[in-house]
């Protein structure tokens, strides 16, 4: 190792916390961050900071999940700050200045509301110019490979063509067609207008805990009406919005006057794979 050059584990989180903020305080050029969901909104909220970074110039570039929960908080960060959707790891990295690295651990999706604080426990610190610039690259090459949302159809993303069943069909007959086809939702329709939806959820809780008779119930009984739309040339940052203030997780879309498709929330979030995975490089490296 080189005269002046770092590498150690900080057991502290709180003294890793101070740390992490000060160099980020302290940046001149550049900053790159991976990070949780949870972690936009933590930096959104960070308004000193985001200050200081826009007064001295700094370029900064975020990777993140972007889900429902954090699409406004990245909406509003992207005004300030370039960022991008990853698919979800389980190691956060901040390199500044290409001179200071911190990697620190990322909770599961169910622990993501734990304190700052407590995610950087074991936080591991390098100046090691070597091993910053190879992981510098690395981080780089996910930023190719991820996507902006607002760059992204819903229409390229939708299922087609639409799984369809009409008013009278029994709803034993449309559990079987989900599964015989694996799908989690039909549509239903009358003369191929779009008159509501059925999922999976809605057959559990309007029939089975219901205890009613699925060779009895027609599809219009249970269907959820009207449907949540969306034209096919929106993004997919609109989608999830949509979503979001919907409370739902399917979308139909359209086109015109026409149903051209089908998107799930969880298809937007994995379309990623559909222009490669950035972050299993990562995974495989951390």
């Amino acid at each position: 190792m080189k005269k002046g050059e770092e590498t150690y584990v900080i057991t502290n989180a709180d003294v890793a916390c101070e740390k992490v903020n000060e160099a980020l305080i302290s940046a001149e050029k550049e900053i790159i961050l991976l990070t949780s969901s949870e972690g936009v909104v933590g930096i959104r909220d960070n308004k000193v900071l985001l200050k200081n970074w826009q007064e001295k110039g700094i370029r900064v570039k975020v990777m993140a999940p972007i889900t429902g929960e954090n699409l406004k908080a990245a909406r509003d960060l992207s005004k300030q700050v370039a960022i991008r959707h990853v698919a979800a790891c389980y190691s956060g990295i901040t390199i500044v200045d290409g001179q200071h690295l911190f990697q620190f651990k990322i909770p599961l999706p169910d622990q993501e509301k734990l304190e700052v604080v407590k995610r950087l426990e074991s936080t591991i610190y390098t100046n090691n110019l070597e091993y910053v610039q190879r992981t510098k690259d690395m981080l780089n090459e996910i930023w190719k490979g991820a996507f902006d949302l607002s760059k992204v159809i819903v229409g390229s993303l939708a299922r087609m063509p639409v799984p369809t069943v009409n008013g009278s069909t029994h709803v034993f007959e449309i559990a079987s067609i989900m599964v015989r086809r694996n799908i989690g939702a039909v549509i239903v329709t009358r003369d191929s207008e779009p008159l509501g939806i059925i999922t999976e959820r809605d057959i559990i809780e309007r029939v089975v805990l219901a205890n009613k008779d699925p060779r009895e119930i027609v599809a219009q009984e249970i269907m959820t009406a009207p449907l949540v739309t969306i034209d096919c040339d929106r993004t997919i940052e609109e989608a999830l919005e949509i979503m979001y203030g919907n409370r739902v997780r399917r979308l139909v879309v359209v086109k015109g006057e026409s149903m051209v498709g089908l998107v799930t929330e969880r298809r937007l979030m994995l379309a990623q794979s559909a222009f490669g995975t950035p972050n299993r490089g990562l995974e495989s490296q951390l």
